[in-house]
């Protein structure tokens, strides 16, 4: 059976038992339906199609309460995350779907409210970050999908290390003067500099993990840090490196130019697919968790002054099933379930998928916090510096981060 067809049947399936629990679970006692509402969704741009397919169905099997997008936000995290927070101040908003950094904020300014989550299996990595602090059972938002950095491997050593690091790549593997890395590391503008932040995190966490602890908590002593990125300047003026803008620009070379590694998002892998990458379909390319990883991804969020929570709760629920979880991961997605890992058709055409479990299972989280993105903001700006070669990391470096943070 082509990997094109199994998708497909798999995805069909899961299609027709989503619909049916869908539609079950929004009939009422006596066969009737609530008057008609209409829940409004703002979100950022999904290339994938797999936001919009989900939604698709929803609406079909539920015509009496239809789920459109508010606008889908063209742009980086920086765009989304404003035009999120003006959805959510002027009511034209119901349900936002939100990067999960940016959860503490809308709590902070109140304007999103708690629910609980209906399904018990969400990994506990991605889980914990949405608890409401000392309120049991109470999150902010649900988990939609995962995200976390994989290291594409082209033409794996057959020896590979147990244990695969960013430093190590840099260090022993990646060739000078070849540049044989591609990686998010060119800053670009406020709206994408969320991707060099994590790379910048990933590549440090690889020679020192207590520079972020498992709860996203940031180190503020200069030395660590002045340490964990000297290898990386080293590897940049060495050559062995490309520094790309943004995830995109990161496969157009890897694909074009065939460097060995790319560190880019899982999603990346159906994208290179998709392209019908010959590597790829001669087995040629692994992907591989990076010990450790950070931890990203999207959530869903009820508006404070939304009219209808009930009816938008039942949405919420239906889009962080087990059914959709599968389709998201079917088209590229970290699901946040358990059960999507286990299932065997998608593991039939994700070979990484237990990989990418592992990843987000022990991923370093951000710091949650309302002023994350000033720390963003901070950090991206002395890191650049450093990398760059125009000035190290000085005490200012840390005492910014500690500014942002409280």
């Amino acid at each position: 059976m082509s990997e094109q067809y199994s998708r497909r049947s798999f995805l069909s399936g899961v299609l027709t038992c989503g619909a049916l629990s869908a539609s079950a679970v929004y009939l009422v006692p006596g066969g009737h339906r609530p008057p008609p509402v209409e829940l409004r969704l703002a979100t950022g741009a999904d290339p994938t199609g797999a936001r919009k397919l989900l939604m698709d169905m929803w609406n079909q099997a539920n015509p009496d309460t239809p789920v459109r997008f508010t606008d889908e936000v063209e742009g980086g995290s920086g765009d989304e995350r404003k035009r999120l927070l003006t959805a959510a101040q002027n009511g034209s908003a119901d349900i936002l779907n939100l990067d999960i950094v940016d959860i503490p904020e809308f709590a902070a300014q109140k304007l999103i409210t708690p629910i609980r989550l209906t399904d018990p299996n969400f990994l506990t990595s991605v889980k914990d970050l949405h608890q409401v602090a000392d309120a049991p059972n109470s999150y902010w938002a649900a988990p939609l999908n995962a995200d976390v950095g994989m290291l594409f491997w082209r033409n794996p050593e057959t020896d590979q290390p147990d244990k695969v690091t960013l430093s190590l790549v840099l260090g022993t593997f990646a060739a000078a003067d070849k540049r044989s890395f591609v990686g998010q590391l060119r800053p670009n503008s406020s709206n994408y500099n969320e991707g060099f932040l994590v790379n910048i995190l990933e590549h440090a966490l690889s020679v020192d993990p207590e520079l972020l602890s498992p709860k996203g908590e940031i180190l503020f002593e200069l030395k660590p840090w002045q340490k964990a990125l000297r290898p990386l300047r080293a590897a940049i003026e060495a050559k062995k490196v490309t520094l790309s803008s943004d995830e995109n620009a990161s496969l157009d070379t890897f694909v074009e130019t065939k460097p060995t590694f790319m560190r880019n998002w899982p999603v990346k892998y159906r994208e290179l697919q998709q392209r019908k990458d010959l590597d790829l379909l001669a087995g040629k390319i692994q992907v591989l968790p990076l010990k450790p990883g950070v931890l990203g991804g999207q959530s869903l969020a009820l508006v404070r002054t939304c009219p209808h929570p009930d009816q938008a709760l039942r949405f919420i629920n239906f889009m962080t099933g087990a059914a959709a979880q599968k389709i998201l991961a079917g088209h590229g997605f970290a699901p946040t379930l358990a059960e999507a890992y286990n299932d065997t058709n998608l593991q039939a055409v994700i070979p990484h998928l237990e990989a990418l479990r592992g990843a987000v299972e022990n991923a370093r989280p951000r710091p949650m916090h309302p002023g994350y993105r000033t720390f963003a903001e901070v950090f991206v700006y002395h890191t650049d510096q450093m990398l760059s070669g125009e000035s190290d990391l000085t005490s200012e470096f840390i005492a910014a981060m500690k500014a942002a943070l409280g």
